[in-house]
């Protein structure tokens, strides 16, 4: 313990190398037994001699650690009692600590959850319920807060069996108790003016994680307690969205507790009105009047924006659901919540202009990246979309009449709400994705843009630059409809504006370059048809003129886009390019860059490389200094975005017949343990060691034999990573017999070993396709042989017992890839082991025909760039690559690419080759299998 208290001192310290140290100490102590048990035993310890900073390192180190080792690729695999022992201590340790502390543990153990719970973790929520009895209320708040995060899944997960499963044991523990205790917070809320600030502020605190808690558990279907226990809740929401709590205040325009409370109220009434109409149908009416009220009754202040915008999202889906439309046909009611509600709350209100000037980035993210912290512009936007799909004959001629006055006005902030309305009138349906999807015919497109989008676009560069950005935003929001002469006049526009002196419009002029680029599926856009150079050259220049362009990834993504269509003629003008992408990264690697930028940056290079290559340039020069210095600081976040440009360059020198000597020097650090013993690292690191051995095996592997061995040895001996290992397996196949000793003994050895003591479905499916890959890469008989060496009578042990028996398992397991390598594999084996197979001649070739039959199961199927740049964020919105994978970086060519149909292969191998060496064989083949060959076979 006192190794790793002296580790952590060093993580606090100023200087940076320290740090390093101290950081890289806690990395080599937590393969140590006991390590993570020891950082709690930190955490929860109160005596003096522990520094109260250490704790809290103690604590962020230990929530750290799970992070890692709880994920997709854990470092250190830890025994099942060690977990149990360890999830034990901390959900003790949570409740026995406070403040910082106890969130972090709080935010350790929802990691923890998402991964062990329920299956693993079965008296999780039982334990958790139990503290709702408010007896104390630092044990409450522990525990509310803790359900919150483990129960949000059920807000944006898909309905499944198992889900559902999930949610009924939560309910089970926590439905009664959680009632009650609103009943009892509600009671203590009758005498709050009672009470002090800080009591208020705890009151409500209970009250918003209780709300939060009801929401997820009710966002999949209405349970059946709630249903029944409606009146114990709907009138309470209703008094807690009219209370008024004046202790309340806000820092900085962030909503209060109470401000929250609402928003989250408001949501739950969206949430059943939407849902469970007729459940809530009583309580319906008062809604509507108390949500009303709430909007008029609240300021502009942008404290209350996420309340307005929940408040305006439940106006606009009442408004669409014909049970409510009486609430909404009487006399003058839609006109006044045109012009008072809609209008209203999408004019440009000072602090969103200051936001626009000072905070460029948070003003873009609110506007165009749907980011859902709840504009009042986004919401009166979704309810004028609505009242217009509801009551069209209604609401354009009222909305028509108000675009006409706001355009006469010449006011420009009297026509940016124009760019909301029509966008509001024209959209009827769109996705995050592929933007809208149709349009209202009733509203003409492309006629607003020539009378109205152009003309801002082309007026002056440095004059009011929010009608240029609404422009912008307008033409990308409309891609798919525009004629592309107007999506070409944007593009140029754009090009224009980066040379503003405004430098957000830098970033929404890169902004829709990226996307309407993005969404050319017809390739109109070329560069023969586009001014590349001039772009190119702005974007840079754009960088210049802002210190902070590296914390957003637009400049960047038109970058990519623009170097994605440049030909063997405009490549020659990538010169300048070049020299700032290795600026770019010579940059990130001294400060820390917004992680998507940091990902674009990597694709862009990725391209460039392989763009320049075609023309017999070399980016190397320029960025393998910065590689090297990316190795030699251990830059985590860089290191397999470094690894993977390393094999693209590689790759490119070999593909112009040059030597890859100079990459020798990086050989050690490839190969060091350090670097495999993050799990992120591996999948880069393989994809190196794979292009290298590909030209130079017999030097890499003489030299390194006993390294590379290790790594294997250690990817196929763990459950998450063992993909990987049997990847490197592959790898080093056609190269085996220049490592030292029995190397091909200790891979299949390796492998045996898994199957008889830890095997999984995962991994017999990786090793059946690999004895079949085995056979393509050097030959069924070098199987044979190799399992012969090992033991007498291994083979015929290993198809008999192993392979007959797991084969059937893989018809809906097994990828399409995956179907080709068994089937080419398999082939090869009966046609060319026939004598050693005759007892299983007949079993084999059915299964492999009932596998290349049966669905394959998670195929991916080739994406256009917006899809695969959309399949990079999760359901929530956030930029999600583990790996740091580059999609733009070469991938290894397909296994026996020069076989065109495996499944004729096979067809062929069964009926005619095998047959040709033992010809009663084929009388082993169940004749519906021989016809479907046969039909298959050409």
């Amino acid at each position: 313990m006192e190794q790793i208290g002296a580790a952590l001192q060093q993580t606090l310290e100023p200087d940076a190398a320290i740090r390093k140290r101290g950081e890289e100490a806690l990395r080599s102590l937590q393969s140590n037994p006991g390590y993570i048990i020891q950082i709690l035993q930190l955490v929860v310890n109160e005596q003096q001699q522990i520094a109260p900073q250490i704790r809290i390192a103690a604590a962020v180190a230990l929530k750290n650690f799970v992070k890692r080792n709880w994920g997709p690729a854990p470092e250190v695999e830890m025994g099942q009692e060690d977990e149990e022992q360890f999830r034990s201590m901390l959900l003790e340790a949570m409740f026995n600590t406070k403040s910082n502390v106890q969130e972090i543990l709080s935010n350790a153990l929802y990691l923890i959850a998402q991964r062990d719970f329920p299956e693993k973790w079965p008296d999780l929520v039982p334990y958790l319920s139990k503290f709702l009895n408010g007896a104390d209320l630092n044990h409450l708040v522990a525990s509310l807060a803790s359900m919150e995060q483990i129960f949000r899944k059920f807000r944006f997960e898909s309905k499944s069996a198992e889900l559902w499963k999930e949610l009924k044991k939560c309910l089970l523990s926590t439905q009664e108790p959680l009632t009650l205790l609103l009943r009892n917070m509600m009671e203590v809320g009758q005498r709050k003016d009672q009470l002090g600030a800080d009591e208020i502020a705890q009151w409500l605190r209970v009250l918003l994680l209780i709300a939060k808690v009801y929401h997820s558990l009710c966002s999949q279907e209405i349970p059946e307690y709630f249903e029944d226990h409606l009146k114990d809740w709907m009138p309470h929401f209703l008094h807690l969205v009219q209370i008024d709590a004046p202790t309340q205040t806000s820092n900085s325009g962030e909503p209060t507790t109470l401000d929250e409370l609402k928003h989250e109220i408001c949501e739950i009434f969206t949430l059943y009105s939407q849902r469970y109409e007729e459940e809530i149908s009583e309580f319906v009416p008062d809604i509507i009047l108390a949500v009303w009220n709430l909007l008029k009754s609240t300021g502009p202040d942008t404290r209350y924006d996420t309340m307005v915008c929940a408040a305006l999202e439940f106006l606009s889906m009442v408004s669409q659901r014909q049970y409510y439309e009486g609430h909404f046909t009487g006399e003058g009611v839609l006109k006044t919540l045109a012009e008072n509600v809609c209008v209203q709350n999408l004019l440009l209100r000072q602090q969103d202009m200051e936001l626009f000037e000072d905070e460029p980035l948070d003003y873009m993210k609110r506007d165009i990246e749907g980011t859902d912290v709840g504009t009042r512009r986004r919401g009166a936007i979704d309810l004028a979309r609505g009242l217009c799909r509801r009551f069209e004959a209604q609401m354009l001629p009222c909305l028509g009449e108000i675009v006409q006055n706001l355009l006469g006005s010449g006011d420009w902030i009297k026509i940016d709400i124009v760019y909301s309305l029509i966008t509001a009138i024209a959209v009827k349906t769109e996705t995050a994705k592929s933007g809208v999807t149709a349009t209202n015919p009733l509203v003409d497109i492309n006629d607003f843009f020539i009378t109205q989008v152009a003309t801002h676009l082309n007026a002056d560069v440095n004059q009011t630059p929010i009608l240029k950005a609404d422009a912008l935003k307008f033409a990308v929001t409309f891609r798919k409809q525009l004629a592309p002469e107007h999506l070409m006049t944007a593009i140029k526009s754009a090009d224009a504006l980066l040379s503003s002196n405004t430098p957000i419009l830098h970033k929404y002029a890169a902004y829709a370059i990226e996307k309407i680029l993005l969404a050319d599926s017809n390739k109109i856009f070329s560069a023969q048809n586009l001014p590349v150079s001039s772009i190119l050259q702005n974007l840079v220049t754009a960088f210049d003129k802002d210190a902070k362009a590296q914390n957003s990834p637009y400049l960047i993504k038109a970058i990519l886009r623009i170097i994605v269509i440049l030909d063997d003629d405009t490549i020659r003008h990538a010169d300048a390019i070049a020299v700032k992408l290795a600026q770019l990264v010579e940059s990130a690697t001294k400060n820390p860059a917004d992680s998507v930028h940091t990902h674009f940056l990597f694709e862009t290079i990725c391209v460039l490389i392989t763009k320049t290559r075609t023309i017999g340039a070399s980016l190397d020069a320029q960025l393998l200094p910065l590689i090297e210095v990316i190795f030699r600081e251990d830059l985590e976040d860089l290191i397999p975005y470094a690894l993977q440009i390393t094999g693209v360059l590689v790759s490119s020198c070999i593909a112009r017949n040059s030597s890859i000597d100079q990459f020798s020097p990086f050989l050690p650090f490839l190969l060091s343990e350090r670097l495999w013993a993050r799990s992120a690292n591996v999948p880069a690191a393989l994809s190196v060691l794979e292009v290298i051995l590909s030209v130079n095996a017999q030097r890499v592997v003489s030299e390194n034999s006993g390294l590379i061995l290790s790594h294997l040895a250690r990817l196929l001996g763990s459950k998450t990573l063992d993909q990987y290992g049997f990847q490197l397996a592959a790898t080093i196949l056609p190269s085996i017999e220049h490592f030292e000793g029995s190397a091909m003994t200790f891979v299949l050895n390796t492998m045996f070993r898994r199957v008889q003591s830890s095997k999984t479905p995962k991994f017999m499916k990786l090793f059946i396709v690999f004895l079949c890959r085995f056979t393509i890469a050097r030959s069924a008989q070098d199987l044979v042989q190799s399992c012969e060496n090992i033991q007498t009578g291994m083979f015929g042990m290993l198809i008999e017992k192993v392979v007959c028996i797991d084969l059937p398992g893989l018809k809906q397991t097994t990828t399409g890839p995956e179907k080709r390598i068994i089937a080419i594999g398999m082939g090869n084996l009966l046609a060319d082991v026939t004598q050693q197979l005759v007892g299983q001649y007949g079993i084999l070739s059915y299964e492999v025909a009932m596998l290349l039959e049966a669905a394959s199961a998670s195929d991916r199927a080739v994406l256009s760039p917006e899809e695969e740049q959309a399949s990079m964020y999760n359901a929530e919105g956030e930029f999600v690559n583990p790996f740091c994978r580059l999609s733009y970086a070469p991938k290894q060519p397909p296994v026996a690419a020069n076989i065109a149909n495996h499944k004729a292969y096979f067809a062929q191998a069964v009926l005619v080759r095998g047959p040709g060496n033992c010809p009663e064989t084929l009388r082993s083949v169940p004749p519906e299998i021989v016809t479907y060959l046969q039909s298959i076979q050409q």
